[in-house]
């Protein structure tokens, strides 16, 4: 620097105090860069794990819901199955009811035929009686009247003596007149 002449140093000099400024600057904005791009950095990462966490929670949620409303689709379908069920077990029971009925039905008809079958029986057999008795009995009568009465041809036998009686019987009554 000495070499230089006086009056061209001083720019010089002012402009190696730039440099060695601007140089200082740059290394102080480049290390304040790299401590800023850092806190940028660990800011932006903080921000991608919010996003990340965010969508879980997001997706925790959409799947919560889907099962949910799987659980109640789920519910609906055996709700439904246990509404058939038993709309099939009401059917069975009617049917099975309905074939009690008309069987007790037939039995009470079948009594009611046999009944009266019976009671048909009864007055034929009765009917037959009466008309063998009153057969009997015309029968009975026919023989009766039609035999006559049978005369024994035999002796009689041989008068007793007989009294006359020429006066009237007198009868004495106690304490009377006669």
């Amino acid at each position: 620097m000495t070499d230089l002449p006086r009056g061209r140093r001083v720019p010089t000099i002012a402009t190696a105090c730039v440099l060695v400024f601007a140089a200082l600057l740059f290394a102080g904005c480049g290390h304040a860069g790299k401590a800023n791009s850092g806190k940028a950095a660990a800011a932006a990462s903080e921000e991608d794990r919010q996003e990340e966490a965010a969508l879980r929670k997001e997706e925790a949620s959409e799947a919560a819901q889907d099962q949910e409303a799987l659980s109640v689709i789920e519910s609906g379908k055996r709700e439904e199955e246990a509404e058939t069920a038993a709309r099939r077990t009401e059917a069975k029971a009617k049917a099975n009811a309905k074939k009690r009925e008309k069987a007790a039905e037939e039995k009470a008809k079948r009594k009611e035929k046999e009944a009266a079958a019976k009671k048909k029986r009864e007055e034929a057999a009765k009917k037959a009686r009466e008309e063998a008795a009153r057969k009997a009995h015309e029968q009975q009568a026919k023989t009766v009247t039609t035999q006559k009465p049978k005369t024994t041809t035999t002796k009689a036998p041989p008068p007793k003596h007989k009294e006359s009686i020429s006066e009237a019987p007198t009868v004495t009554v106690p304490g009377g007149s006669g």
